[in-house]
């Protein structure tokens, strides 16, 4: 959207941007170029010498790499940048709760990133146990699926098709493209959101006073 509002020639946009590239890539390194292969079979790799040297921020220079080459008009692709997000990403998970499953993590953030992306929970499932066996199946159905659901209603494929809405609480006008769907609250889940706001704001005052009148009372 930034690279959108630039206003430049495309050609003179998509040099700076290959220069920008090229500067980034000489600060943290040429992994984050290309499709990435090498990186992501390490994140899967259940050696960890193979993973050491990935550092916990790639999926986040992997987004902006690839941001800035299709927002310049390159070809940085489409599914291999998703699987290199969601194993990277995988793996730091995996590094943050303990060292004992952290390919198993990578693999879980390969396909639900996936799910979450392309809005297909069945297809990363599938794929999940066609790739790493039947053994993740449950594990990879239930990460997409939720994945899935808290994604919204958006896609990398923005001429998708919306078959459903993903929580009763939308007013959402199913099937057209998902670039041009629009997504709202319903009237009465706002009434209710704001009930419950309110409550909560009562709580929080009646909680308050009363934490100042134990307090008067000790000095007393």
């Amino acid at each position: 959207k930034i690279i959108k509002k630039i206003p430049l020639h495309p050609y003179t946009v998509a040099f700076l941007g290959g220069v920008l590239l090229v500067i980034l890539a000489l600060i943290f390194g040429d992994i984050y170029l290309g499709l990435g292969l090498e990186t992501i079979k390490n994140t899967l790799n259940h050696d960890p010498y193979f993973s050491k040297d990935i550092p916990w921020y790639a999926f986040l220079l992997k987004t902006l790499f690839t941001s800035i080459t299709l927002g310049v008009g390159g070809s940085g692709g489409i599914i291999t940048p998703i699987f290199y997000i969601g194993a990277t990403s995988g793996h730091l998970f995996g590094q943050l709760v303990g060292n004992d499953h952290i390919a198993l993590f990578a693999a879980l953030g390969f396909v639900s990133v996936l799910a979450g992306a392309a809005n297909a929970p069945i297809a990363a499932t599938i794929m999940a146990v066609e790739l790493f066996g039947l053994e993740i199946a449950h594990y990879a159905a239930l990460s997409a699926v939720i994945s899935f659901l808290i994604t919204g209603h958006r896609s990398v494929f923005p001429s998708q098709i919306l078959a459903m809405k993903k929580s009763e609480m939308l007013d959402v006008t199913v099937g057209e493209e998902v670039e041009k769907t629009e997504v709202d609250l319903e009237d009465t889940k706002i009434g209710k959101i704001k009930d419950i706001k309110e409550r909560i704001k009562r709580r929080r005052e009646k909680l308050k006073k009363k934490k100042i009148r134990k307090v008067k009372n000790s000095k007393k």
